[in-house]
């Protein structure tokens, strides 16, 4: 494929690889970079739902320790805002962002 520098390539020119004979036809190498690019975006979309499962269950967890934590092995909890401001703090410093005393709450 030759082009000089000033002539606009088509998409099939950018997108080849020039030089490597394994794929002579632009249709068929479309048709394998399109094949290639659909299964990386199912991929990341199956990564991305996994992800939400294992924080939803995570999120889960925090509250059902924070719930514990609170009832003191009691039949209620007895609420007080300590523990959500204390945890909220703390995990902001180690964890970094998302564990503000109001999603603290809502995972509780």
């Amino acid at each position: 494929m030759s082009n000089s520098d000033d002539e606009p390539r088509n998409d099939a020119e950018q997108l080849s690889i020039e030089g490597d004979g394994a794929l002579t036809d632009d249709s068929q190498y479309l048709s394998v970079l399109g094949d290639v690019i659909e299964l990386l975006e199912a991929g990341r979309q199956a990564a991305a739902r996994s992800v939400n499962s294992i924080m939803t269950v995570s999120y889960w967890k925090i509250g059902r320790c924070i719930i514990e934590s609170e009832q003191q092995g009691e039949g209620r909890a007895i609420y007080g805002e300590s523990l959500i401001k204390r945890l909220s703090a703390d995990l902001k410093q180690k964890v970094g962002r998302g564990f503000s005393e109001r999603n603290l709450e809502q995972m509780r």
